[in-house]
């Protein structure tokens, strides 16, 4: 059964208060899905399975693997979803054309198994598309993200495991800037409650379950106060990387496993 409790990390289609964040998510498979023609393609770490739902048609074969169920609604003709570990995948290597791996890597204290499984289940002239929060521009109080990334310091860990890694980042046009800058604006204000930190001190529980409810709280402020604005995909352009960038996404080729 799918799990559609909403925990403020994984995210489901259908909620208008979150419309936002998944426009941005899917500027990403936007720009895999122009790669994804007639290929094998995984999608790895593919939570509920809204994103690998977008990138089903043209593959000849798509898999989206994660450690929980997806959504009904991501159960498409044509795609297949694996319930695994990223640090112990059941598939085979040299498997794929095109692995997407998108807002996973942040989530992993020490990336090295899960990114030499990428390395390993890409074929040798095959494509990786990685993305991940950018620091410079995070609000850095997810307690899900133990570990967020620059470009150079992405890159460079990329590099250990694939001989080619092109840096692009994910832009923002204006009014997804502005929602971006209302919704820190609002995280700051409640933050500044607490200046000894002490949300870092109780149980990781608690502090999930408090995040949650301030994801909500923030969303339904923007809402009712500036108006949630009307985006989609295009409104998060993909272009070189540059530090404003809200997302970081990274290309990689020439696998090293």
């Amino acid at each position: 059964m799918t799990d559609l409790t909403f925990t403020g990390e994984r995210l489901h289609e259908g909620n208008p208060l979150f419309g936002v964040d998944l426009a941005r998510h899917h500027a990403a498979y936007r720009f895999a899905i122009e790669r994804a023609p007639g290929v094998r393609v995984l999608d790895l770490g593919s939570g509920s399975g809204y994103g690998t739902a977008a990138l089903a048609g043209p593959p000849s074969l798509l898999v989206g693997l994660d450690r929980v169920h997806p959504d009904a609604g991501a159960r498409v003709e044509d795609n297949h979803f694996v319930r695994g570990d990223l640090n112990a995948m059941p598939l085979a290597s040299d498997s794929f054309d095109l692995i997407v791996s998108f807002q996973v890597i942040e989530h992993l204290e020490d990336p090295t198994l899960y990114l030499e499984a990428m390395s390993r289940l890409l074929r040798p002239d095959g494509l990786a598309v990685v993305t991940t929060p950018n620091l410079l521009t995070s609000d850095r109080e997810n307690p899900y993200h133990v570990h967020e990334y620059e470009g150079l310091e992405l890159a460079k860990t990329l590099g250990a495991h694939f001989a080619d890694v092109e840096m692009l980042g994910v832009g923002m046009s204006e009014a997804a800037a502005r929602y971006h800058e209302a919704r820190l604006a609002r995280i700051r204000r409640i933050t500044r409650l607490d200046p000894l930190r002490l949300r870092h001190r109780i149980p990781e529980k608690v502090v999930e379950w408090l995040f949650a409810q301030f994801a909500l709280v923030v969303r339904r402020g923007i809402q009712r106060d500036e108006g949630l604005p009307e985006v989609d995909w295009s409104d998060f352009p993909v272009a070189p990387y540059d530090a404003s960038c809200v997302d970081l996404l990274a290309v990689c080729r020439q696998p090293r496993g």
